[in-house]
């Protein structure tokens, strides 16, 4: 019964990453839910111009850099981001015992014009048995639930002090296609918990509840500031009642939120000169899954820590959730292949060409360029009589 809860669990991370990629675009969405994984801290690689535009006999190449984000020496982000440019990680301890820890991921510009803004996932419970705020007793932050409008506007408000909207815009149908799915997934598992418990005879009957999800994309505006901000909340009700007392029954919402992604520009002319950056940058981010395991890891032994009677099932699960997880992430089943005829299928719509990097990752341009090379570390996209000497034509295609 575990191995089949943590693959479901596996799944809505692997969702979560792609929603991230998928969310963090604009009129043209850049995907890759393929990892980057790469051993070096940060080292050069490179592309051309920006994504959209074809290259010139002028215009040979511009290099990118791959930077992969380290937490207690452990790889938890990878990204491709245009040479010059920052990027730094931020952990912070959260009272949750499903997503115990977040990451800030900010990545900035050479000129630090320009800066973008990741936050991982999260959660909140509402349950009007307890005031808001953290709750230390259950591991938990009580809040109001939200949508995803609302949040988005909570979040600018309380991380950026920014509360002027310029507009509402349109959120792609691929990342609501994606939140689907994503929000069915955690809504079977939560029925999943809800038939082992029971199973248990503590006299406990548990009703899970659909409470929709939503996804939100918005401009805001502070001073000369501006700042695309998306997110998206699934929202998951779960109401228990005691057959010994009612006083013991309860009602409580867990929303989810997969990301939450600041694009923002000191001014508006800086705001849409590295828009473009922006997109590719998200197109060619994720998280890895290593920081997947170790939410699992450290979600279980907060759950250890406040349920002794599970103790020892807790610390000899820890191994085999790790190698399942590590199992289900090298299959190839029917699922995988499902996923690469849609991953290809939305290339081919964005106008986009894979490549298949020489360590096994990848990355994404426009079909409008012609190859891409690589040298060790270093990555050239560009037009073939560009390629610079010593640098290998990479293959184009899908592992």
């Amino acid at each position: 019964m575990k191995k089949k809860i943590l693959s479901f669990l596996v799944i809505i991370a692997i969702l979560a990453t792609s929603l991230i990629a998928l969310s963090g675009c604009g009129d043209k969405k850049k995907t890759d839910e393929d990892e980057k994984s790469t051993t070096n801290n940060t080292s050069k690689s490179g592309t051309t111009n920006t994504i959209n535009e074809i290259p010139t006999e002028e215009e040979e190449g511009r290099f990118y850099e791959i930077v992969s984000l380290y937490d207690k020496n452990i790889n938890m982000f990878n990204s491709i981001v245009p040479e010059g440019w920052t990027a730094k990680i931020y952990t912070q301890d959260v009272v949750d015992s499903s997503y115990p820890f977040a990451e800030t991921i900010v990545i900035s510009s050479p000129d630090k014009k320009a800066n973008i803004t990741i936050f991982s996932q999260h959660s909140f419970v509402e349950n009007k048995k307890y005031a808001e705020g953290q709750n230390t007793a259950y591991y938990t932050t009580y809040l109001h639930q939200m949508n995803a409008s609302t949040y988005l506007d909570y979040y600018m408000n309380r991380i950026f002090k920014v509360s002027n909207i310029v507009k509402n815009k349109n959120v792609d149908n691929e990342v609501l296609n994606q939140l689907k799915v994503l929000h069915n997934l955690r809504i079977q598992l939560a029925k999943q918990d809800a038939t082992n418990l029971q199973a248990q005879n503590y006299g406990v009957y548990i009703t899970i509840g659909d409470k929709g999800y939503t996804s939100a994309k918005k401009e805001y505006k502070n001073g000369s500031a501006y700042y695309e901000a998306s997110t998206s909340v699934s929202a998951v009700s779960t109401e228990l009642k005691n057959s010994i007392s009612s006083a013991l029954n309860s009602t409580a919402i867990q929303w989810y939120m997969p990301y939450v992604i600041v694009y923002e520009g000191a001014t508006k002319e800086a705001y849409d000169e590295y828009y473009e950056d922006y997109e590719f940058i998200m197109a060619n981010s994720s998280f890895t899954k290593d920081y997947y395991q170790m939410i699992e890891y450290v979600s279980s032994a907060i759950v250890n820590a406040y349920t002794s009677i599970y103790a020892e099932k807790a610390k000899a699960g820890l191994q085999a959730m790790n190698d399942y997880i590590d199992s289900t992430y090298s299959s190839s089943s029917a699922a995988t292949t499902q996923d690469k005829v849609r991953e290809m299928w939305s290339d081919v719509i964005n106008e986009r060409d894979k490549y298949i990097l020489e360590d096994g990752s990848s990355i994404k341009t426009s079909i409008y360029n012609e190859t891409v090379a690589q040298n060790g570390n270093e990555i050239y996209i560009g037009s073939k009589a560009g390629i610079p000497e010593g640098f290998s034509e990479v293959a184009k295609g899908y592992k």
